[in-house]
Formats: C-alpha cells, sequence, structure tokens
C-alpha cells in the first residue's frame, strides 16, 4: 500500500470523526501533514534498520568485501595469463 493510500485513508477517518466538517484548503493542508508525517516514520524506520544491519553484520559484510576483492584479483590474474598465452 503507498504512503498516498495510507494518507487518503487516514484522512477519511479523520473527516468521519470531526463534528464540523474542513473546508477543502484545510483538508489539503491536514492531508499534507499527514503524508510528511508518514514519510518522515517510514524514513526513520529505514535508518533504524539499516543501522541495525550494519551493527549486526558488520564484520561480515567486511569479510565478504575482501573475499569479493580476492576473487575479483584472481580473476583479472587469470584473463592475464590467458591474454599473454594467446
Amino acid at each position: 500500500m503507498s504512503l498516498n493510500s495510507l494518507a487518503d485513508e487516514a484522512m477519511t477517518q479523520i473527516l468521519k470523526t470531526l463534528s464540523n466538517p474542513l473546508s477543502k484548503e484545510e483538508a489539503d493542508a491536514v492531508s499534507q501533514i499527514i503524508q510528511h508525517s508518514l514519510v518522515k516514520a517510514v524514513n526513520q524506520a529505514t535508518e533504524k534498520c539499516t543501522n541495525a544491519a550494519v551493527v549486526c553484520c558488520g564484520p561480515e559484510a567486511d569479510l565478504a568485501h575482501k573475499i569479493a576483492e580476492e576473487a575479483d584479483r584472481a580473476q583479472i590474474a587469470l584473463i592475464a595469463n590467458l591474454t599473454s598465452m594467446r
């Protein structure tokens, strides 16, 4: 479900609970506030998850990077050796 859909759904629920209807401008302003709040919440959650992944997998990520570099070096050496055999 997109953030716009969530914001629209929240706006619909808010309008149902109000005793006095909002003007078009007020409804648009509230909708924008909801959308910005959802985006901010998603960004914060993403940042927290990313930080947790880095903390949990930091040493393993470094090891994986080192292995990938070694594999690249071996591939470059193999290509160089095969090229020199021509």
